[in-house]
């Protein structure tokens, strides 16, 4: 596999980190690529959908929490 810039992929683990309004979210041993060249993580498509449901939920999650409000959407329960 190879990198955008032309580098070659290897497998490994990676860290994923991402902050919002309300919170921080770090994710540790995720399964991804590393170019060695450009230093770029990339992850799955599979891993992706999964950890932006993950936020999604959190982001849920931690808005009832910090307004005290339930959310309105059916499709979230």
């Amino acid at each position: 596999m190879q990198c955008k810039c032309g580098g070659v992929l290897i497998e490994g683990k990676s860290t994923y980190r991402k902050s919002s309004k309300n919170f921080t979210f770090i994710l540790e041993n995720v399964p991804s690529t590393k170019c060695m060249r450009c230093d770029e993580v990339q992850f799955s498509e599979e891993t992706k959908d999964k950890i932006q449901k993950m936020m999604n939920r959190l982001e849920r999650d931690s808005n009832e929490i910090v307004t005290g409000k339930p959310s309105s959407n059916l499709y979230d329960y």
